[in-house]
């Protein structure tokens, strides 16, 4: 079976002056289209450098990844990346910052304008297209930085911790938001993140690593991506095991 990406025994080795140190260690694992695959481990184990080798920013000290059965370092504008951030440039408005990738790719057809207009509206945004970041509220923000990285159509879309700088009850909305919102576009995500509950409510599968170097320590199905809401997903019996199998794994 051939796998949307793959990634095949890859190992990172840091280089200084002195001394050698080795981060990720032979990690080999496949992600399938329209899969939503989370990544947790220890803080400091290599999540996202895992994340920029994937999006081909760091050359791996051995393995390789490829994307749809080419090199990933070739086929980086077919992977979408959302920070923690939104880097959002509060000097443009909401409309000017969605465009800044199809800008820089020199993409402003009028088919891929129209696409735009259509994920503004299709996502409560089209209204604010005029107003600058200052006046939307956080989870706005967060929603028109997932579709900047939409609007170029990515085949697979990295998510590094794009929760973590919200407060509680506005990350409770967005993380619904989000969810919905890849649901809906049929995006092969790959999500990096600290919080064990975010990883068991929104996955099909989480990897967890070790300590570094990183190796894929453990592997867990979920099904809970069936239901709905994300509420009454964590609400299940499955919802716990999957979060009490995951501390287990790092304790």
């Amino acid at each position: 079976m051939e796998h949307l990406l793959e990634i095949k025994n890859v190992s990172l080795n840091y280089h200084t002056l002195k001394d050698e140190t080795k981060a990720i260690e032979d990690i080999s694992l496949n992600v399938d289209d329209k899969e939503f695959v989370s990544i947790v481990g220890p803080s400091g184990c290599g999540k996202t450098t895992l994340l920029s080798i994937i999006a081909g920013i760091i050359k791996p000290s051995s393995g390789s990844v490829t994307l749809n059965g080419k090199p990933t370092f070739e086929t980086k504008n077919k992977i979408g990346y959302m920070f923690q951030r939104d880097h959002l440039f509060e000097w443009r408005t909401v409309l000017q910052n969605v465009k800044l990738g199809l800008e820089i790719t020199h993409n402003k057809d009028p088919e891929n304008k129209e696409y735009l207009e259509s994920l503004l509206k299709k996502y409560g945004l089209y209204d604010f297209k005029d107003k600058y970041p200052n006046h939307l509220s956080g989870g706005m923000r967060q929603r028109v930085a997932l579709i900047r990285t939409l609007v170029l159509r990515p085949e697979l879309l990295l998510l590094d911790e794009p929760f973590g700088a919200l407060d509680y009850q506005t990350r409770k909305m967005v993380i619904q938001d989000v969810s919905s919102i890849i649901d809906k576009e049929q995006k092969t995500s790959i999500l990096v993140t600290h919080d064990l509950g975010e990883a068991a409510s929104l996955s099909d599968r989480i990897i967890v690593l070790s300590k570094r170097p990183s190796v894929v320590k453990a592997e867990f199905k979920s099904n809970l991506r069936k239901i709905p809401l994300i509420e009454d997903r964590k609400r299940t019996d499955e919802y716990q095991e999957i979060v009490d199998k995951i501390w287990k794994e790092l304790s």
